[in-house]
C-alpha cells in the first residue's frame, strides 16, 4: 500500500498539474519530490504515539538510501553523476545532515525547529527554482520522468485519493505490525523505525534508483536520492516535530547520526571528485550498511 500509494499519488499529481499548465520542471521539483518522502511523511504523521519511530525512521531512511539504494543501484549498473549538475542539491544535503547533528543536542526536536525545518525547505526549492528555472541542464534531473498524462481529469483525482488512502493505511498497518513486533522479539521502537520502517518506506526510492540504473539514467538516481534525503530531514522530520516533540537519544546522537553524516560525506565525495558512482563504490556503500547493521547486533546499548 505505501508504495503502490505513493506511485498512484505521484502519477495523479503529476497528470493534475499538468492539465493545471504547470511546467514539467516545476513538477518534477515539487510533485516528484514529494511523492518519493511520502510513505516517510505518512509514517510521522501516524507514529505520534512512538516518536522514536519518527527519528528512527528519518536517520534510518536517509541512511539506507545511500548505503543501499545508491550502493545496489552502483552495483547492478555504475553510474556517472556529474557535480555541476546537482551541486546546489548534494551541499543542501550535506547542510540538513549536519542542522539535524546539531539540533540532537537539544535531546528534543520540537515545533519550533519543526516550522524551522519546513520554511527552509521552501527557501531551498524557492532557489533552485531560481537558479535553475533558465538552466536546461539543470533541470534535467527534474523533468525526465515527467511525461504528459493521457488519463482524465477524473481519473486523476481518483488515483490522488486513493493513492493518499492507500498511503494512510498501508503506514497505519506497517506501524502497527512493527510495533507488535517490537514487542513480541523485546526490540526497542528505535531500532524497529532504524532498520524495518527504514528499509520500508525507503523501497520506493530503491527501486526507482536500481530502475534507473539499470535504464543508464544514473544522474536521475543519484538525484532522486539526495533529494529523498533533504525531504526527510526538512519535510518528513519537520511534519513529525509539528506534532509531537521527537526525543533524539545518545545512541541516535553518537551513533546513528554520525553513520548518515558519514555516508553522506562519502557520496559527495564521490560524485564532487570523482563524478560517478561505480561498482566498487558500491560496494563500499553497501560494506558500510552492512557494518552498520552488525555493529547494532553486537552492541545492544546502540538499541535504545
Amino acid at each position: 500500500m505505501l508504495y503502490f500509494g505513493s506511485e498512484w499519488l505521484v502519477r495523479g499529481g503529476k497528470g493534475l498539474a499538468l492539465r493545471l499548465g504547470v511546467t514539467p520542471f516545476v513538477i518534477g521539483l515539487t510533485v516528484l519530490a514529494f511523492g518519493s518522502s511520502a510513505p516517510e511523511a505518512i509514517t510521522s504523521i501516524v507514529s505520534t504515539d512512538t516518536p522514536d519511530i519518527i527519528i528512527g525512521n528519518v536517520v534510518g531512511s536517509n541512511i539506507a538510501n545511500v548505503g543501499l539504494a545508491i550502493g545496489i543501484a552502483a552495483i547492478v549498473g555504475p553510474m556517472a553523476a556529474k557535480y555541476n549538475s546537482m551541486r546546489i542539491e548534494i551541499i543542501t544535503m550535506l547542510i540538513a545532515s549536519v542542522g539535524l547533528f546539531i539540533l540532537g543536542f537539544f535531546n528534543f526536536i520540537n515545533w519550533i525547529e519543526g516550522i524551522i525545518l519546513i520554511s527552509l525547505l521552501f527557501v531551498f526549492l524557492f532557489f533552485v527554482f531560481k537558479k535553475k528555472s533558465n538552466d536546461e541542464e539543470g533541470q534535467e534531473a527534474y523533468v525526465e520522468e515527467v511525461t504528459p498524462e493521457t488519463l482524465s481529469t477524473p481519473i486523476l483525482i481518483i488515483l490522488v485519493v486513493v493513492g493518499l488512502v492507500a498511503l494512510y493505511f498501508g503506514a497505519r498497518f506497517f506501524i502497527d505490525g512493527a510495533r507488535d513486533l517490537a514487542v513480541l522479539i523485546g526490540v526497542p521502537d528505535l531500532i524497529i523505525g532504524l532498520i524495518v520502517v527504514a528499509i520500508g518506506t525507503s523501497l520506493p526510492e530503491l527501486c526507482i534508483s536500481v530502475l534507473a540504473a539499470r535504464r543508464g539514467e544514473a544522474d536521475m538516481a543519484v538525484a532522486n536520492i539526495v533529494g529523498s534525503n533533504i525531504f526527510n530531514i526538512m519535510f518528513v522530520l519537520g511534519i513529525g516535530s509539528l506534532l509531537v516533540d521527537v526525543p533524539v537519544s545518545e545512541s541516535v546522537l553518537y551513533f546513528h547520526l554520525p553513520v548518515m553524516l558519514l555516508l553522506s560525506v562519502v557520496m559527495f565525495l564521490m560524485v564532487r571528485f570523482r563524478n560517478k558512482i561505480d561498482r566498487m563504490s558500491g560496494v563500499l556503500l553497501v560494506g558500510i550498511y552492512m557494518g552498520y547493521i552488525a555493529v547494532i547486533a553486537l552492541v545492544p546499548g546502540l538499541m535504545i
